[in-house]
């Protein structure tokens, strides 16, 4: 008797964490769960109780995005049977994810305690798409036909949910209309800005203040690194000496030397604290934009960042770039 067959008849949940890097795989997992007939619940958004428990349960050292990940761990383990749990360390040939990523399920465990986890990995020789990227006990459970065609229709939604982003989406709007929902109508006002950081914290508006609304809110178009095609960035980094070894840190350096060359007003970089890979990649940006004399706003995400010190910040950036735009130095 398999796993799934010891349950029953009964629909098995399996909790996913709307944090880290659901903003890019969460399609993925969603569809792919749905398509073996089990039920994904989907963590709710970010918010104050959510934050306080993660950071309670982790360790003093985990960086903010690896506390929120926690939190929502926390708030759907009385709400599912398995806890997904990814344990991430190459997803792209040749470079790897930030070490934090490999030890998520043991910080996990340590966090839910007896919750059963399911632990998608993804490795130098096991891409995420593949069989062998799941939980052993899941691919017990199902025929390999089966299997194999729940990660094709979880690929191709995976593949549309990026066209939608690269189309100017954000991930809950690329998710909604991928869903069935209907795309949102926007204004295009001409005036362009750059914004990157890691997706979480880009996409997560209770840790980053609603950093995108407010932007908007200024008639400001907002680019992302999703916006721009992995290639294009790879292409774009070709001009380092020594390529960089974190998947990440290359999204956020080749997508601030794009919108360098679109000619954007500026840009603001959203980092976390305590992220190690930042301190690298902030520096480089920092000072290419001092070269190129572009306007630069880095701001580091915490668990006691205030929203008017934040928001005051963004505000007096923007009266910079308004100033310039006035002295057509633009």
């Amino acid at each position: 008797m398999t796993w799934v067959q010891s349950w029953g008849g009964i629909k098995i949940k399996i909790g996913i964490p709307r944090a880290l890097l659901y903003y890019w795989y969460g399609p993925l997992w969603r569809v792919f769960f749905e398509e073996l007939g089990l039920t994904p619940v989907v963590s709710g958004p970010t918010g104050k109780d959510l934050l306080n428990t993660g950071v309670k349960a982790s360790v003093d050292e985990a960086c903010l995005p690896v506390k929120v990940f926690i939190g929502h761990c926390l708030s759907l383990s009385n709400r599912c049977d398995f806890l997904l749990a990814p344990r991430l360390v190459s997803i792209n040939r040749k470079d790897y994810i930030c070490p934090k990523f490999m030890g998520l399920p043991e910080m996990v465990k340590q966090a839910v305690g007896k919750q059963p986890l399911f632990i998608w990995k993804s490795e130098k020789n096991c891409a995420i798409g593949s069989p062998q990227a799941l939980p052993a006990a899941l691919r017990q459970g199902y025929s390999t036909r089966r299997i194999k065609k729940g990660l094709q229709k979880a690929e191709a939604a995976f593949r549309t949910y990026h066209r939608l982003l690269q189309k100017g989406f954000f991930p809950a709007e690329a998710e909604a209309v991928l869903f069935g929902g209907v795309p949102p109508a926007r204004e295009d006002t001409g005036r362009r800005i750059g914004l990157i950081g890691h997706p979480y914290c880009l996409y997560d508006p209770y840790i980053n203040l609603g950093t995108i609304g407010l932007l908007q809110r200024y008639g400001f178009k907002v680019l992302a690194p999703e916006y721009i095609p992995p290639r294009q960035i790879e292409e774009e980094l070709q001009i380092l000496a020594k390529p960089m070894f974190w998947t990440l840190s290359q999204r956020i350096f080749g997508t601030f030397r794009l919108l360098c060359k679109q000619k954007v007003e500026g840009i603001i970089y959203l980092s976390a604290f305590a992220c190690g890979p930042e301190a690298l990649i902030g520096e480089l940006v920092k000072r290419e934009a001092k070269a190129l004399g572009l306007p630069l706003l880095h701001l580091v995400l915490d668990e006691h960042s205030g929203e008017a010190g934040m928001v005051t910040r963004i505000e007096a950036f923007i009266d910079l770039l308004q100033r310039k735009r006035r002295l057509s130095c633009v």
